[in-house]
């Protein structure tokens, strides 16, 4: 068995390395997910729309449409939820 030692410093520069490269990957993996994307299935039901945002509650999806927070469609009582405005609406609500 081979026993590696690092300084505390050392240590931690490669951790932030390693998180930096994480982060890429999956924003480059994320990005190019939403450009293959078909347009077609970019629309959610409310109950999907909810899911992935992790809220269960109606009178917050009508606040993000009232704010502009989402993009959404309405054809009648049927509203359609842009998935790829929900996550971009999730990227700019980060806490690091």
């Amino acid at each position: 068995m081979e026993i590696i030692v690092l300084e505390s410093e050392a240590y931690t520069k490669l951790q932030k390395e390693m998180m930096q490269m994480l982060r890429t990957t999956v924003r480059e993996a994320k990005e190019e997910a939403l450009a293959n994307m078909d347009p077609a299935n970019d629309w959610l039901s409310t109950q999907e729309a909810k899911k992935l945002l992790g809220i269960k509650s109606k009178t917050k999806m009508q606040e993000l449409r009232d704010y502009d927070e989402i993009v959404y469609s309405k054809a009648g009582k049927i509203i359609k939820y842009s998935k790829k405005s929900i996550l971009a609406y999730l990227d700019r609500h980060i806490v690091r």
